[in-house]
């Protein structure tokens, strides 16, 4: 009988041992912050974040605001509360979403939902 190629071999406890060949996986590779460039919108460009390089962006937001969210001016009190908020959303004629530091705000996500797809009054 012929072991699956993600099956354990129960002599060897290998992946790769009896005649399987151990193929790579695919990894995929998500730059930190991608700018691709896009002559319709003011700057030039636009820029797309990893969820990683996002949680940075966010944490320096929460920083910045002095731990206040952006849209009820109430302090955070849980970390799991937050979430970023584009101020120019997609959703107001936006064709791509623009991860850009000067478009992105800490919000409570019941703010954030609340708002939905509107813009904030600056």
């Amino acid at each position: 009988m012929r072991l699956r190629t993600n099956e354990l071999c129960p002599i060897h406890r290998s992946l790769s041992c009896c005649g399987r060949e151990t193929l790579p996986k695919p990894r995929l590779v998500r730059l930190g912050v991608q700018r691709v460039e896009d002559p319709h919108h003011p700057r030039g460009y636009r820029e797309l974040r990893s969820p990683a390089e996002m949680r940075k962006l966010l944490n320096r937001k929460i920083r910045q605001q002095g731990g206040v969210c952006a849209i009820c001016h109430q302090e955070f009190t849980d970390y799991n509360d937050i979430v970023p908020d584009h101020k120019n959303p997609k959703g107001m004629g936006g064709a791509w979403r623009d991860d850009h530091p000067d478009n992105i705000q800490a919000t409570h996500w019941w703010c954030n939902e609340e708002k939905g797809s509107t813009r904030m009054g600056d």
